[in-house]
């Protein structure tokens, strides 16, 4: 956390102290997270100070998480939005309907780095807004006309232009930065939008668009387009399916969008644009009776090739990773339970807690892609040594326990059977280890003192 960010040296210190705490007890509240009452409300006076903003807090992370891109090839930059919902907390001031009922809260946008092996490299840019006003309904034709007509500039999905724009400012030029985003990033002005050397677009695409080639419809044309070849996909599991690894159809095409009418009226200078289409179609009918997926995705990379077409599929399945870190902020550091009154003090809870999200998330899969290496890069000593003493106590090694083994040992703490059959321990399984041990790390120190 750089210093410079801040008005007060004292601050940044603060903070990373703040970071720490959390980080132990990421499923705690604030109060069960700190050692002692004055910890607590140390951390309650920070996100109350005026002097301290949700963006220094941010930026001061995203420092670290631009110096990691720079020793990656490519980087990543996945975007979603989610909400936060206080509906239960009325006295909180500052909030905004989420949807066409009357709950109330705020909507976040980030921008995720992973690097482009998968790992967590932490959140490049982060928008939060609020609506005054409820959306419009769905069944309100007229008005969903009147919305589709206005200005880009207007409308809140210009969140996906400005980020772009955000996150390029940030990633050098020599690194490969690749805008990976789902269906709600199919906006005809993001794929317009002129991008610094290096920067690309990897989006799944909603809308079956016109283009100037035969067909003259997107997804048709693409289901005509020759199968370059067969991939193995991991698919993860929601709350919807299971788990699995799916095999699909790899289609490619050179395609050349047509500028859409209502926008040719907008903006006369806009031009059709040239783009890779692939067509992802899983073979067959998944063993648990569930939807078969079917990705149709837009690219500005180069696709000259079946392995390219396969990397490409790989680099968009990490999409789910942004997935996880907002999974994580809402069920492992259980962010919407805060009660602050106050939207600004939320906006620098938020800023905090998704640090504390990337790590993790940072330390998770650390394990899983490097699990040979030592845990002394993600565990204090104090840790690994406890970890050690409690499953392996006739052990006399003194060098750190592997990555893989330190999480396995972790995942046991919190519930994790550790058998064949069982697979990966998943984040919300850590979570309570890491909480565990930490709790059993304060058990030591205590009988040590006495």
């Amino acid at each position: 956390m750089n210093p410079r960010h801040f008005q007060d040296l004292r601050h940044a210190k603060r903070l990373r102290k703040i970071v720490t705490a959390l980080s132990r007890h990421p499923t705690a509240s604030v109060p069960l997270a700190s050692q002692t009452s004055s910890e607590a409300q140390s951390i309650y006076r920070f996100w109350s100070n005026p002097t301290v903003s949700s963006e220094a807090i941010l930026n001061s992370h995203s420092e670290g998480t631009v110096a990691r891109a720079r020793g990656c090839e490519t980087v990543l930059s996945i975007q979603d939005s989610t909400d936060f919902d206080f509906t239960s907390h009325p006295q909180t001031t500052g909030l905004g309907y989420l949807n066409q009922t009357q709950q109330q809260g705020i909507k976040v946008h980030n921008c995720f780095a992973v690097s482009g092996a998968g790992e967590p490299l932490g959140l490049l840019h982060q928008h939060t807004w609020v609506r005054e006003v409820p959306p419009v309904k769905q069944k309100d034709r007229s008005a969903q006309e009147r919305h589709q007509h206005k200005p880009i500039e207007e409308k809140e999905s210009y969140r996906w232009l400005t980020t772009l724009t955000a996150a390029e400012a940030k990633v050098s030029e020599q690194v490969q930065l690749v805008q990976v985003a789902d269906r709600e990033a199919d906006i005809f002005e993001l794929f317009a939008q002129p991008r610094q050397v290096n920067s690309e677009l990897l989006i799944r695409v909603k809308t079956n668009r016109s283009i100037k080639q035969a067909w003259g419809k997107l997804f048709i044309a693409l289901s005509q387009a020759p199968v370059l070849g067969e991939l193995q996909v991991e698919v993860r599991r929601t709350p919807q399916r299971e788990a699995r690894i799916a095999r699909v159809h790899l289609r490619g095409l050179h395609v050349t969008l047509a500028v859409p009418e209502y926008l040719a009226r907008q903006k006369p200078s806009l031009q059709p644009i040239e783009l890779n289409a692939l067509w992802v179609e899983e073979i067959g009918v998944p063993a648990d009776g569930g939807k078969p997926i079917c990705w149709k995705l837009l690219t500005t990379l180069p696709l000259e090739s079946y392995a390219q077409a396969c990397q490409y599929v790989r680099w968009y399945s990490y999409r789910w990773l942004i997935e996880r870190f907002h999974f994580t902020l809402k069920s492992g550091c259980t962010l919407e339970n805060l009660q602050l009154q106050h939207r600004d003090r939320l906006l620098k809870a938020l800023a905090t807690y998704s640090i504390v999200a990337w790590r993790l998330m940072s330390m998770t899969y650390q394990a899983r892609l490097t699990p040979e290496a030592s845990c002394d890069a993600i565990l204090q000593p104090e840790e690994w040594r406890l970890l050690r003493r409690k499953f392996a106590p006739k052990s006399r090694a003194k060098t750190p326990p592997t990555m893989h083994q330190a999480m396995l040992w972790i995942a046991q703490l919190g519930g994790f059977l550790a058998r064949k059959s069982d697979g990966q321990p998943g984040l919300k399984t850590l979570w309570r280890g890491y909480t565990k041990l930490h709790y059993m790390l304060e058990g030591a120190r205590l009988v040590t003192k006495t």
